[in-house]
């Protein structure tokens, strides 16, 4: 039986991803006010029984009732995968039928992530008539970005991908129309059931797989095409907000960019440079290991590999060019403030 006064929280992991689960649970059940309520949904696609137990004891808490799920992922079987990526991504699509009918929402949370505020204000935010809030992904934000940005020159270098739904015009997608990253839903469970949202979406990996980029947030995108409604971008800082060297380069403004970089609400390691990889330059990465100290895995560090020490050499020197050019931009635009108001 679902209680109205909770919020319901699910996340999905395999063995590979049992650690960094253990930041983004304890996280979250850190950011909560006492008074928030917890009902979290594990799906587990092959963690440990050692693993498990840790995490139950990450979570601990009397505010937090934890439903373990242990999913057979035979359903998932033919939908791509390759290199770091398993089924296990596929298993958020399941949650309309795994949780009973009487949950109608769930905050659908990807494993590698450091939570920073209580997701009972995400909870609160208005659903409308939206299978799904999400938030536009800054690497990749228009089905389009050569037609919708105007300095999309400027901006070409830093996008992780132009078209991130390459054949949109095939679909019937409008070029303008805004792309989302899939690491933090709140999905409307009700709107899925009935409208089998997952299975429509299971299907499109299948037909479109020739073009599917970045796995079901292509086919999510796709089905859920100018039907979702964006939230505060902090709600999923993707770690591509750092590749821009200022806000002129990115899709957001110049606050909204700022408070992106320095106060996020979620940080979503969602690079291939994980917080728990050695060469790791992350900035978010020292909180990442603070939270993680707070669980059973208490002094767990990542080993360096050969290679490592060249490859963050370079990632110093590629974050010391971005904060120069960053640091330049912003002294030029405060010059012509100033150049304005004196004339």
């Amino acid at each position: 039986m679902s209680d109205e006064s909770e919020i319901v929280v699910a996340t999905a992991a395999d063995e590979g991803y049992a650690i960094p689960l253990a930041v983004t649970l304890r996280s979250a059940v850190s950011a909560m006010r006492p008074e928030t309520k917890m009902r979290l949904v594990v799906l587990d696609g092959g963690i440990t029984p050692e693993s498990r137990g840790r995490l139950m004891a990450a979570v601990k808490d009397p505010r937090v009732r934890v439903d373990w799920l242990l999913q057979d992922t035979a359903v998932l079987d033919g939908l791509p995968v390759f290199g770091h990526v398993t089924v296990a991504a596929y298993l958020r699509l399941l949650l309309p039928k795994i949780l009973p009918t009487s949950i109608e929402r769930v905050i659908y949370l990807d494993s590698d992530m450091l939570v920073r505020r209580d997701l009972s204000d995400l909870w609160a935010e208005s659903q409308d008539d939206a299978p799904i809030l999400a938030v536009q992904d800054i690497a990749a934000p228009w089905m389009n970005s050569e037609v919708v940005a105007d300095n999309y020159a400027q901006r070409f270098p830093y996008l992780a991908a132009a078209k991130p739904v390459a054949n949109y015009e095939q679909l019937g997608i409008r070029p303008e129309a805004p792309y989302f990253n899939s690491g933090l839903l709140v999905m409307n469970l009700t709107q899925w059931r009935e409208e089998q949202i997952a299975e429509q979406v299971m299907q499109c990996l299948i037909d479109q797989h020739e073009h599917v980029l970045w796995w079901d947030q292509y086919a999510l995108n796709v089905v859920l095409a100018d039907r979702w409604r964006a939230l505060d971008f902090r709600w999923n800082q993707g770690a591509h907000v750092y590749a821009f060297p200022s806000w002129r380069q990115s899709p957001v403004g110049r606050d909204a960019f700022n408070q992106l970089r320095c106060d996020p609400w979620i940080v979503h390691f969602c690079s291939p440079e994980k917080p728990w990889h050695a060469a790791c330059g992350h900035p978010f990465r020292r909180e990442f290991f603070a939270t993680l100290d707070t669980t059973p895995w208490r002094g767990w560090r990542s080993i360096a590999k050969p290679g490592d020490r060249g490859l963050i050499a370079r990632q110093h020197r590629r974050k010391l060019k971005n904060t120069l050019h960053h640091s330049l931009l912003n002294a030029s635009e405060r010059v012509r403030e100033l150049w304005k108001r004196a004339s």
